[in-house]
């Protein structure tokens, strides 16, 4: 039921994209800018195109959307989110240096019972929550993966950054990525003959695409000197991790 489940997702996707929705084809290190930020796509398997659509065709628009199918790989997928939250989404959480720093210890605490319970329902392996540090900024990640059903899988990421922007107005980045895998255990190839042999080594390249992503990523609108100044701003670059 899981597998089929993965499966209508990715065919959804793809539909969707394809329905008169306008898109566009990436070269690599294609730029992709919004008022907010911008960031570049990825150069590997450049045969194999990153495909950008929606708002992030427009200067205009808060989102950056890219999605890319790899044949007998994955389909991998991130949307990038700018935006002033309304009052009710508090990210003070993001924005006071004492909760910042408190971080690393609530995202180490077990999960609750109902979430176990939540999580084993919806057929999840795992599921954790960590500190990332993304455009400069230290934010908070979820992620949780299915364990994969005759060669598919499914990982998906949730990260929140918060800023303040030069208007003085407090800024939320929601950045949501995930790929669906399907392996059967040939080597894909590409430009060249690939190393992906395992599911193992598509989890690994993946996290490289994301990296690739999000040290790239720029923020334009961002008060530096006032975030500097309450210890916002972390000396620290996004590194992959192993879950």
């Amino acid at each position: 039921m899981r597998n089929i489940l993965f499966l209508v997702i990715s065919v959804l996707f793809i539909e969707g994209c394809s329905s008169g929705i306008k898109r566009l084809e990436l070269e690599p290190y294609a730029k992709l800018s919004i008022p907010s930020i911008s960031l570049n796509a990825p150069s590997n398997f450049p045969k194999d195109k990153w495909i950008t659509y929606g708002d992030s065709l427009y200067d205009s628009g808060n989102v950056i959307q890219l999605f890319r199918h790899l044949p007998n790989m994955m389909s991998e997928e991130v949307r990038i989110t700018v935006y002033v939250p309304e009052t009710r989404i508090n990210i003070d959480y993001l924005l006071d240096k004492k909760d910042s720093d408190d971080l690393e210890r609530l995202t180490h605490l077990p999960p609750s019972e109902h979430n176990k319970k939540n999580m084993e329902e919806r057929g999840v392996a795992y599921n954790r929550d960590y500190v990332d540090f993304i455009g400069g900024l230290k934010c908070v990640t979820d992620v949780e993966s299915s364990s994969p059903a005759q060669g598919v899988g499914f990982k998906k990421y949730y990260t929140v950054c918060g800023y303040y922007d030069t208007n003085g107005n407090k800024k939320r980045v929601d950045i949501m990525y995930h790929y669906i895998s399907s392996f059967n255990g040939t080597k894909f190839q590409s430009d060249t003959t690939s190393t992906i042999t395992s599911g193992k080594d598509i989890d690994a390249l993946f996290k490289q695409d994301m990296k690739a992503i999000f040290d790239s990523l720029v923020i334009h609108d961002m008060d530096r000197e006032r975030m500097s100044k309450n210890g916002l701003l972390p000396n620290k670059k996004y590194e992959i991790q192993e879950w």
